[in-house]
């Protein structure tokens, strides 16, 4: 026997590898399966991230130019242009027409708002449409006593950004007009109802102005005169009612009518024991309420520092609400505030979107 025959092969036969117990199709699909496992994880991760990544946009707000944005991660908390950030100064955005028949109760007297047969109700119907997805820290700002004068009120409604809510007086000569001008202009409109303050006589809201000495029914009457006075506003508010928001046996009837007709409030805080807000959620009516009153102090200082206070509050509580009485100081303040907001990472809000 030679040597090579004497030595065995330093390989294995072909049917004692591992392999090759198995058929050839068998090897080709795991050879197969192998390689799919190396190379689709990195794109499926990419695809799934992008989904993660990119905001989502209610179809009611979704605009065409906005609708193959694909944002960083690192951008979707700040960046004013995102889908799902609101911009405060966006004049295409229209409020519908005001009144709207199916939302509009028509007698003798005048026009109410209701509740439609379908359960539309006119805080949500005549709102300035925002979108909640939005999660910035956001602020309203709400200017009072409009629909008086004429050159302040023309001034809050042309030079504010349509996203500032505007509340008329209803004792206002031609308070339905000025209302549909702000509205025609973006903004969403309050109605402002006269109420007793704690120093009544000696300061008098109006001939109109709701009391805690007279009865329930003379102050619906007087509710309903206010109501009847403008149309297409979302809700009601009072600035001077201090001591008639402090009783809650008087302010009862005048939240069930606000509930009644599909309404919202504004708590404006004009007394700091006002009964509005508790009473409301009580009641299950929509209400958002002042976080702070900003001119107290009408001196270009304070009125900066007032600012810069809201701005702490809603960064702190995710939400703030700001009231502040028509005049041109206060007008022109808040007008050059507002365009450093969105660099804030602030969303200046309507009030309907402030409701809790």
């Amino acid at each position: 026997m030679s040597h090579s025959e004497s030595l065995p092969s330093p390989h294995p036969p072909r049917h004692r590898t591992f392999l090759a117990r198995y058929p050839r199709n068998t090897k080709l699909v795991v050879t197969a399966v192998l390689l799919a496992l190396v190379v689709l994880p990195p794109a499926f991760v990419r695809g799934w991230a992008h989904k993660r990544v990119a905001p989502s946009v209610s179809s009611d707000y979704a605009r065409e130019d906005v609708q193959d944005y694909t944002p960083s991660t690192a951008k979707i908390e700040t960046d004013v242009n995102a889908p799902a950030l609101n911009d405060q100064n966006d004049t295409s955005i229209k409020l519908d027409p005001a009144p709207d028949s199916r939302i509009t109760e028509d007698n003798a007297q005048g026009s109410l708002p209701r509740i439609s047969e379908g359960g539309l109700r006119p805080w949500q119907v005549y709102a300035r449409p925002f979108n909640l997805s939005d999660k910035r820290p956001r602020i309203a700002i709400v200017v009072t006593g409009l629909g008086l004068a004429r050159t302040v009120t023309d001034e809050a409604i042309s030079h504010l950004p349509p996203s500032v809510t505007l509340a008329f007086d209803s004792q206002g000569p031609v308070v339905g007009a000025w209302g549909s001008r702000a509205r025609q202009a973006g903004h969403e409109i309050l109605l402002e109802v006269p109420m007793e303050p704690f120093d009544y006589p000696r300061s008098d809201p109006g001939p109109d102005t709701l009391l805690t000495s007279l009865p329930n029914s003379d102050n619906l009457s007087r509710l309903m005169i206010a109501m009847r006075r403008a149309t297409g506003y979302v809700g009601i508010t009072t600035v001077s009612g201090s001591r008639f928001t402090t009783d809650s046996t008087k302010l009862a009837p005048i939240l069930q009518v606000v509930h009644d007709r599909g309404l919202m409030v504004l708590d404006a805080r004009s007394a700091p024991h006002s009964a509005v807000t508790d009473m409301s959620h009580n009641a299950g009516i929509p209400v958002a309420t002042v976080t702070q009153r900003l001119d107290g102090d009408l001196s270009p200082e304070a009125i900066a520092g007032a600012l810069a206070d809201i701005e702490r509050t809603a960064r702190l509580n995710g939400r703030a609400t700001g009231i502040v009485e028509a005049t041109p100081v206060m007008i022109d303040q808040i007008e050059a505030w507002a365009k450093d907001l969105p660099s804030h990472g602030i969303a200046l809000a309507p009030i309907s979107a402030m409701v809790q």
